[in-house]
């Protein structure tokens, strides 16, 4: 408390005169008047005014400190903020130093003195973080899915190339092996993946004619209206696509009216596949053993059709021996591979297997393969193939023709499984008119009779245990085209 004269003047008569002057900082005071004398209290934490403490019990004066929170470091480079992590050297404000400023999404805690995380308390802050976590999450998980979709179309992309680029590669084998070994000089006609697929109906059931090891053969019309039959290899079968193929090489060389006749050939798609001319009637395996069993009867063949059959099967086995350049055998000849068109001629189809042969050379060494029944015995143990293998298989087709029995039956007992077996015994105990076929015996003449007993014999010798004593597809030929000449004068059927 302070007294000054200038303000005493003011008292003038008064007992007690008392005056406070408060400055600095101070904002609180309180001036109380006692009898005795004048007491004031000052503070910079605040009392109240109306304190009715006498001053003696009041509060020891304290202070208030009122101050503004420290900013952040001043800098001059982004090396002074070292010592403050999460932060940046940069103008903190219009003409104002520059500070280590924290960066997002830290923020100044003047207390601590550091760059922290601003904490999220409210329900608008969560559902702000919750929001922008979701833009974040959906932000990844698109642009993983488009890198993923990205990376997924350019391996696509390199896949078809390598794929592309292997089908032209395995094209270019394929002609490659179709033109090895073709002395002819001819090649098949080489038609487009799509023209197959249009002409079969992209492989359709509904035209499959028939089935093999080889694959399958399906009925198909090409643009110009002409009816083919494909040949189609089993796909990711190597030894059927090299069948087919080997089969165009050697259709490629041969002509001749009792043989199936190549129309051309299609190398584009995943297995190689055969076109030929169209074979309506079946085959000869169906005309003998199948259509007497089936819904659709038809009428048994005479006599004289069927020597007529066996004539153009020899003569299409004599021109592969002997006409064909180098020779070919054919090492598959059975009821199944010939084909009958409307007019009841042969077509001898299925070279898969077949082989052609050094015209120098007396046999070739190859595994053996063929037909269960029609195999030679021979070629099975020795593994030497020669043209009497063909006429083996030959000689079992007589019997067929002569007895309208199956090559191999199970139904049968077990020592006549196998026909020929069956007639050698027959042979040896002469009853060999006894196994030949009912119907063709009936109404016969003895002349008639007497040319199914000469078959018969010529049957078995085409089936001689020793190929020498085996008689050549020619001397064969000549054989049944005189006994059909003779049928054929006494107008005998």
């Amino acid at each position: 408390m302070k007294e000054k004269k200038e303000v005493a003047s003011r008292c003038k008569d008064k007992h007690i005169c008392c005056s406070f002057t408060g400055g600095g900082s101070q904002n609180d005071h309180n001036i109380k008047l006692a009898p005795e004398k004048c007491a004031v209290y000052t503070s910079f934490v605040g009392l109240s005014l109306n304190t009715p403490l006498p001053v003696s019990k009041w509060p020891k004066p304290g202070v208030a400190i009122n101050w503004v929170l420290p900013p952040e470091p001043v800098c001059s480079t982004d090396i002074d903020c070292k010592k403050l992590p999460k932060s940046s050297c940069v103008p903190s404000a219009a003409k104002g130093p520059k500070r280590c400023l924290c960066k997002v999404p830290y923020k100044w805690d003047p207390i601590k003195g550091a760059c922290s995380k601003v904490k999220c308390e409210t329900s608008k802050c969560r559902g702000e973080r919750k929001r922008k976590k979701m833009i974040a999450g959906l932000t990844y998980t698109g642009g993983t899915i488009a890198i993923l979709g990205s990376f997924a179309i350019l391996v696509y992309i390199h896949l078809q190339r390598i794929k592309r680029k292997s089908r032209e590669q395995l094209v270019r084998e394929r002609q490659q092996i179709l033109n090895a070994n073709n002395s002819s000089g001819r090649s098949a006609k080489l038609f487009s993946a799509k023209e197959i697929r249009v002409s079969t109906g992209n492989f359709s059931k509904e035209n499959v004619l028939g089935s093999g090891g080889f694959g399958e053969v399906y009925k198909g019309i090409l643009q110009d209206g002409t009816v083919i039959a494909v040949k189609r290899a089993i796909f990711g079968n190597t030894k059927g696509n090299d069948q087919v193929l080997n089969e165009v090489r050697i259709l490629c060389q041969v002509n001749h009216r009792s043989l199936v006749r190549l129309l051309g050939c299609c190398v584009e798609l995943e297995e190689p596949v055969l076109v030929y001319e169209y074979i309506s009637n079946g085959t000869l395996y169906d005309r003998l053993h199948v259509s007497c069993s089936s819904d659709h009867i038809e009428a048994p063949l005479n006599w004289k059709q069927r020597l007529a059959m066996a004539r153009q099967i020899a003569e299409g086995l004599t021109y592969l021996h002997f006409s064909s350049v180098p020779p070919i055998i054919h090492r598959d000849i059975k009821t199944s591979n010939i084909l009958l068109n409307e007019k009841l001629d042969i077509k001898i189809s299925d070279f898969g297997l077949s082989r052609i042969v050094d015209n120098e050379a007396t046999h070739m060494t190859t595994c053996a393969q063929g037909t269960l029944g029609y195999l030679d015995p021979q070629y099975y143990r020795d593994m030497q193939l020669t043209d009497k293998s063909d006429v083996y298989s030959f000689g079992v087709v007589l019997l067929e023709l002569l007895t309208t029995r199956k090559a191999i039956d199970f139904s049968r007992e077990v020592e006549n499984v196998s026909l020929v077996s069956y007639m050698r015994k027959m042979v040896n105990q002469q009853k060999l008119l006894d196994a030949v076929d009912s119907f063709l015996k009936k109404g016969a003449s003895k002349l008639v009779l007497e040319t199914m007993k000469l078959i018969g014999i010529l049957a078995i010798s085409c089936l001689d245990e020793q190929r020498h004593n085996r008689p050549s597809m020619r001397e064969v030929t000549d054989e049944i085209e005189y006994m059909l000449h003779i049928i054929e004068d006494k107008g005998a059927k």
